[in-house]
């Protein structure tokens, strides 16, 4: 299941622009292909993972932004010093060479100028407004001005100034600027889009890696190849704890999900109100699938249980009391309504076993429910409103509006959007109280037999032991 196509176009716009850029300045080579391959790793994970949440860690754990920034500004770097290259040829002498690095370094400063006005020219009023914010280059100009600085100072040599270079890492400068700005975005990004603890925790503990391995160097950066390093510790270090948590939710979600459809499976409306079956174009054929349905998914769903008790150790009362999903009820990443989660955990739940179905006085409830409308989080789209305020409050005021109209997707409105339900909004506190100590702990070895498909059999083999009466005499002899 893909991002929300809303969402990660909103979040692509910002990146297509490097792609733009370099089109519109005929740069071609090594960098523009790891930009281009870059934009691909994103919306390739836009269509691998499920929620923002997946999304934006992986994007931060493989980088992205940064490699994306620093092959965009190599790439105007490198186009900006073509024109000081040494003919085929020519062997300059070292105050050649010197002078044509220092003008190169002039040249590219001018370059990030002229490209970020030009980029400004040329943008919508949503790009420019993103522009602006994110791709103003004055710290990489600073950072290029420094290296002028050292290169001027009295007596330097370009042997002189290529070792000093080297020594305090000025060559890394540009990259360490990109780096510390990009984990600060994160940090800033996902406490504002309220995602996961756990991931604004490794991100501020990059950012306090990093600044105190800058602390060493005199352009307080960190070498690239170190900070990979560091990076990669800090992702190994919380790396089994996430996929443990991400594990159970899957778990959780599958049961939850499937109780569900189960429970829907009993409502005598489900054949010709409820997708899949009422999609089918053939009654018949609909509710054979819903009696399969309801004979196979209690099995499914105790499998689930056991590997959930088997790997973790944990039942769903153990579930709804961790830490993950009281985040997704506070951040309303829950599709469901709490109405509808209560009745799956409180009374489908206990019901839900091979051979078993539900009695009429659920299957009403289930009914009522469905049909009053109550069975979505009505604050669904919140995740979706955060993500306006933040980028509206980021690059001004009526940027998400603006972007929505330029890609052709009419936006909601902040204060007024509400999804399609009559639920409820989810409250904590309540949805504590109400299953507290309730919810059901099935013996998870239990064996079923389905006595009335005994019974039949039984009953076949004595008519057709009837029926061949003196066959079976002629074997007893």
């Amino acid at each position: 299941m893909a991002v929300d196509k809303t969402m990660l176009d909103a979040f692509l716009g910002g990146y297509k622009f490097y792609i733009d850029d370099m089109k519109n300045k005929n740069i071609t080579g090594e960098y523009y292909d790891e930009v281009e391959r870059l934009y691909k790793r994103i919306e390739e994970l836009g269509q691998e993972c499920s929620d923002m949440n997946e999304f934006y860690a992986k994007m931060q754990n493989e980088n992205i932004t940064v490699k994306m920034s620093d092959a965009y500004t190599r790439a105007l770097t490198e186009e900006g010093n073509k024109k000081y290259m040494p003919k085929d040829g020519e062997i300059p002498d070292d105050s050649q060479l010197f002078k044509n690095n220092i003008d190169a370094m002039r040249n590219c400063i001018k370059s990030l100028r002229d490209s970020y006005e030009d980029s400004l020219k040329k943008a919508t009023e949503s790009q420019r407004m993103r522009i602006m914010v994110e791709s103003n280059p004055e710290d990489l100009i600073k950072s290029i001005e420094d290296m002028i600085a050292l290169a001027e100072e009295p007596g330097m040599t370009y042997a002189n100034f290529l070792r000093i270079q080297i020594e305090r890492g000025l060559d890394k400068v540009v990259e360490g600027v990109v780096t510390r700005k990009s984990i600060e975005y994160w940090i800033e990004a996902k406490k504002a889009l309220m995602e996961p603890e756990i991931e604004i925790k490794v991100l501020e503990e990059k950012l306090e890696e990093y600044n105190k391995e800058a602390s060493k160097n005199k352009f307080n950066i960190v070498d690239t190849h170190v900070w990979n390093l560091i990076s990669d510790r800090i992702e190994r270090k919380h790396q089994a704890e996430i996929i443990k948590r991400d594990k159970i939710y899957d778990l959780f979600h599958k049961i939850i999900s499937d109780l569900g459809f189960w429970s829907i499976a009993h409502c005598p409306f489900a054949p010709t109100d409820v997708a899949p079956w009422s999609m089918m174009g053939n009654l018949e054929l609909a509710k054979a699938d819903i009696e399969k349905t309801k004979a196979i998914y209690p099995g499914i769903i105790r499998e689930y249980e056991k590997l959930l008790y088997r790997y973790f150790g944990l039942r769903l009362k153990d579930v709804i009391r961790d830490e993950k999903f009281i985040h997704l009820i506070k951040s309303n990443y829950v599709d469901d309504s709490q109405e509808l989660i209560e009745h799956l955990l409180l009374d489908v739940y206990p019901q839900c076993k091979p051979f078993n179905t539900l009695p009429n006085d659920i299957i009403e409830k289930r009914s009522a429910m469905y049909k009053g409308n109550r069975e979505r989080n009505p604050l669904r789209n919140e995740p979706y409103m955060r993500m306006k305020r933040y980028y509206n409050s980021k690059f001004g005021e009526g940027y998400m509006e603006k972007y929505m109209e330029e890609i052709g997707q009419k936006d909601v409105d902040v204060n007024t959007a509400k999804v399609n339900s009559s639920a409820a909004p989810w409250d904590l506190a309540t949805f504590i109280q109400h299953t507290e100590g309730k919810i059901a702990e099935p013996d998870l070895n239990e064996t079923f037999v389905d006595n009335s498909a005994s019974a039949k059999v039984d009953e076949a083999a004595s008519a057709i032991k009837e029926k061949a009466g003196g066959f079976f005499s002629f074997f007893k002899r």
